[in-house]
């Protein structure tokens, strides 16, 4: 291992703790400057199809809804076991990589070692997005149970039905948050290819990468659109069906 790392330079490693800073606190400190991305706004919305749902005697299109949210992620959980195995195989054949950048005469030089840490951090953050996809299909699974164990629509202001109501909307906001941790793994993954060229290009590629997803998940038409409802949690249903 000793020798392992000392043919690693030392730039390589400080792309390696930039990349790892940022993935682990991109989340925590947007929070904190930033307040709710649009995935956790959306939690309104959930709470007005969780309340809509009570009001269907035929919960077809609430089961079709969460349906077509599992698919989504099952087609991301699927895509991650082929880059995986992709990036297995690119790492079996670190060497002839190796080989065809350093007769790249404008490429800095590499060795294996430097590919092989590379390939392997890009293949633990598929990993990362593996599970993450594979959490958030299991609570989409646990959200349409709830949705068998809605009342009937008759029995909407019970107590039970409030609590299934409830409880189906934060289900669904954790899936939700599950799956964009994924995602934000595959950004991360993508915005590091050019750390396989250069390590002195991973600090540029994945500054963009922040500055464009701080952007749509704050600034964009779609963050705003999810402020229109912000103070749901005072609307009563008699509100909703006068």
């Amino acid at each position: 291992m000793h020798n392992f790392l000392s043919e690693i330079g030392s730039i390589d490693f400080l792309a390696l703790l930039f990349l790892v800073l940022s993935f682990a606190f991109y989340g925590p400190l947007t929070l904190a400057l930033f307040g709710k991305n649009i995935s956790l706004r959306m939690l309104v919305w959930r709470k007005m199809w969780a309340r809509q749902m009570l009001w269907r005697e035929e919960r077809i299109t609430d089961v079709s809804l969460v349906r077509g949210l599992i698919g989504n992620v099952s087609f991301f959980a699927t895509t991650t076991v082929f880059v995986i195995s992709g990036l297995l195989a690119l790492i079996g054949s670190s060497e002839s990589i190796v080989n065809k950048l350093n007769a790249l005469s404008y490429l800095e030089h590499v060795n294996d070692e430097t590919i092989i840490l590379k390939l392997s951090t890009l293949l633990t953050m598929a990993i990362v997005a593996f599970f993450k996809f594979g959490w958030a299909m299991r609570l989409h699974a646990n959200s349409l149970l709830m949705v068998g164990a809605a009342p009937e629509s008759g029995e909407r202001n019970s107590a039970q039905a409030e609590y299934v109501s409830s409880h189906l909307s934060n289900m669904s906001a954790m899936a939700s948050e599950s799956f964009q941790g994924g995602v934000r793994a595959y950004y991360f993954g993508f915005a590091s290819l050019p750390w396989l060229f250069s390590s002195w290009l991973l600090f540029p590629s994945l500054t963009l990468m922040i500055i464009v997803s701080i952007r749509r998940e704050f600034y964009s038409d779609a963050f705003k659109a999810t402020r229109i409802l912000e103070n749901f949690d005072t609307v009563e249903d008699r509100n909703l069906h006068p």
